[in-house]
């Protein structure tokens, strides 16, 4: 995340006045107000960055990255949850439905022209990086061995090139296109995701809304797949993804019929309508559902920095689909 390794920004306001934001060159600052993650929040609509200060972080000597299968998604959650409680430093986390793993094996069905071999009873799979010196990277890769074969029965990815192929279309940037995750039926139909956020004790429940409410609004499932936000700490990120008929408004419209509802769901369940999308002009006015009050206070905060509305307008505070 940008907000990992970002510490100052200059930026142009709605008013036409450059402000300095942030901490300088220190890690972080309790003086004043945040006002920096302020403006990476607003997508835009409180003025432009013209100057930013980033910090530099060295690069791990080693990496290794495995896949394990469990039984269910909360199985794969819960499995993660553990680890790092037992004490492992992981770098990154994805969990996936069944579904989702074939978004990410394109390169190794046009290889090898079949499905990767995994067993009939897995209905997530969980990958892991460890990053660092050789001795820690073994050591967590064998703690996390432990703890998620022996404590959660869950089963080691035999083909290691399915992993290398998950990590090759989501980190390396010698990506690939069409040969890696996104396969020929993007020409037919494109991805679009629901993005929303819930406690890791309803992820189950999200995920059944899920199945439901894709199938009202007849999309195409892509699958689930559940980020970590936050190192070292569970912070479930959810694309529930599915495949966009874009070919008529009716069927765009369905699609955000759908995205309607599930983050209607999402706050239901004690989370959020976004966690890596935004607002832009798909939840823009709607969010006053999950925020409430606090809604106001953000168009306050528009209005103080952007008085003429020039910055993005309609942008965080107007739906082109959705009705608030």
């Amino acid at each position: 995340k940008i907000l990992d390794c970002l510490t100052d920004v200059m930026v142009v306001t709605g008013r036409g006045e450059a402000v300095r934001l942030g901490h300088r060159k220190a890690s972080f600052s309790s003086t004043g107000y945040n006002l920096m993650h302020l403006f990476v929040a607003g997508e835009g609509t409180l003025g432009v960055v013209t100057e930013a200060t980033l910090r530099v972080v060295t690069l791990p000597k080693t990496r290794e990255v495995r896949g394990w299968v469990f039984r269910t998604l909360i199985d794969g959650a819960r499995a993660l949850e553990r680890t790092l409680a037992s004490g492992v430093s992981v770098e990154s986390a994805h969990l996936n439905c069944r579904q989702r793993l074939h978004f990410y094996t394109h390169a190794y069905r046009q290889k090898y022209g079949r499905e990767p071999n995994v067993p009939d009873w897995a209905e997530s799979i969980l990958f892991l990086s460890f990053a660092g010196d050789d001795d820690v990277v073994d050591f967590g890769l064998n703690k996390a061995r432990r703890v998620l074969e022996d404590e959660y029965k869950a089963e080691l990815v035999a083909e290691q090139e399915i992993v290398e192929g998950y990590w090759d279309s989501k980190h390396r940037l010698a990506f690939v296109p069409f040969k890696q995750k996104w396969p020929d039926s993007q020409r037919e139909k494109k991805f679009g995701s629901a993005d929303v956020g819930v406690p890791i004790g309803r992820l189950e429940e999200m995920y059944h809304a899920f199945l439901e409410i894709s199938a009202r609004y007849e999309q195409q499932i892509l699958g689930m797949t559940v980020y970590n936000e936050s190192p070292n700490k569970v912070s479930p990120s959810i694309s529930f993804a599915i495949f966009v008929d874009d070919s008529t408004e009716e069927r765009v419209r369905n699609f955000y019929g759908y995205v309607r509802e599930m983050s209607l769901k999402a706050v239901e369940l004690e989370g959020t309508m976004s966690t890596y999308i935004g607002d832009g002009d798909r939840l823009g006015g709607f969010s006053e559902h999950e925020h409430g009050l606090g809604y106001q206070y953000m168009k306050d905060v528009k209005a103080l920095f952007d008085p003429q509305n020039i910055m993005n307008p309609g942008k965080k505070f107007e739906s082109r689909w959705i009705k608030a």
